[in-house]
C-alpha cells in the first residue's frame, strides 16, 4: 500500500511511516568454526564426526574466507496500528504471526544480510567439476556464513537498545505463518541494493546466500531476550535448532 499524502497525516502517521534510522553495512565481521558447519550438514552435536570429514571442511573454510562478502542493512520504525496477525510501519502492512513474535516490541527493524555472491559460483565451480562433497560442504559454509552476518547485524542493532532494552525473535517471509509473498513489502522497507541485494521474481534474493527478516526492539521486561528463530518454532527436533 502506498503511505497516505503528509498533508492527512498526524505526527504520528508521519513518524511511523519514515524510518527513524537507517544503516548499511558493507563489511561485516563473522566467524566460522568446523561445528556450524558439520551441524548444518545434519552431523548430530552428541555424534563423532568422521576425521576426513572434520579435515576437508577445516580446508574448505580456510578456502572459503577469501570468498565471503558478509554484509547488511536495516531500518528501524516505530510501528503503526496493530492487529494479531499484522501491524503497519514505513506505510505499508506486514501480516503474519505478529503478535506473538512482537509482544512488547515498540520499533521493529526491518533488515536484510548477506554472505555475498562469490561463494555460491566456489559452489557452483566444485559441482560443475564433479566434486559433489566439496560443493555441498562449501555450500553449507555459504548458508551458515549467511547466518552469522544476520547475527552481527543483530549486534550492530544493538547500539539503538536503551537501558533494560533488548530483542525480539528474528521473523522471517516464509516462516511461522509469514507468507513468503511479505518479501516484496520488506524490500521497500530497507536500502537492500545499498549492500547488494536484490529480490527476484521468484521471492528468492540474489545473492542466493541472504536472510531478510523484521526483528523487534522493547523493554526486557515485556519483549525477553530471544535471539534465535529458533525459540518460536515447534520443530524441537531441527538438527540446525540454536
Amino acid at each position: 500500500m502506498s503511505p497516505p499524502s503528509n498533508q492527512a497525516q498526524t505526527p504520528a502517521q508521519r513518524d511511523a511511516v519514515r524510518p527513524l534510522t537507517t544503516v548499511a553495512l558493507p563489511n561485516l565481521e563473522i566467524t566460522l568454526q568446523a561445528a556450524d558447519i558439520l551441524r548444518n550438514l545434519g552431523v548430530p552435536p552428541d555424534t563423532a564426526p568422521p576425521p576426513d570429514l572434520v579435515r576437508q571442511i577445516g580446508k574448505l573454510l580456510r578456502e572459503a574466507k577469501g570468498h565471503l562478502r558478509p554484509a547488511g542493512a536495516y531500518s528501524i520504525y516505530l510501528p503503526g496500528a496493530w492487529t494479531a496477525r499484522s501491524f503497519e510501519i514505513g506505510g505499508c502492512t506486514i501480516a503474519g504471526n505478529v503478535r506473538d513474535v512482537f509482544k512488547g516490541a515498540d520499533r521493529i527493524a526491518v533488515f536484510v544480510a548477506t554472505a555475498g555472491d562469490e561463494i555460491e559460483r566456489q559452489v557452483k565451480m566444485r559441482r560443475d567439476a564433479g566434486d559433489a562433497s566439496a560443493g555441498r560442504i562449501l555450500d553449507a559454509i555459504g548458508s551458515w556464513a549467511a547466518e552469522r552476518a544476520a547475527e552481527a547485524l543483530v549486534t550492530q542493532m544493538g547500539a539503538h537498545l536503551g537501558p533494560g532494552e533488548s530483542f525480539t525473535a528474528r521473523y522471517s517471509p516464509g516462516f511461522c505463518g509469514m507468507e513468503l509473498s511479505e518479501q516484496r513489502t520488506l524490500f521497500r522497507l530497507v536500502p537492500a541494493g545499498a549492500v547488494g541485494i536484490t529480490l527476484l521474481p521468484s521471492l528468492f534474493m540474489q545473492p542466493l546466500k541472504s536472510i531478510s527478516g523484521f526483528i523487534g526492539l522493547g523493554p526486557r521486561s515485556a519483549v525477553g531476550v530471544h535471539l534465535s528463530p529458533c525459540e518460536l518454532c515447534p520443530l524441537t527436533g531441527c538438527h540446525m535448532r540454536r
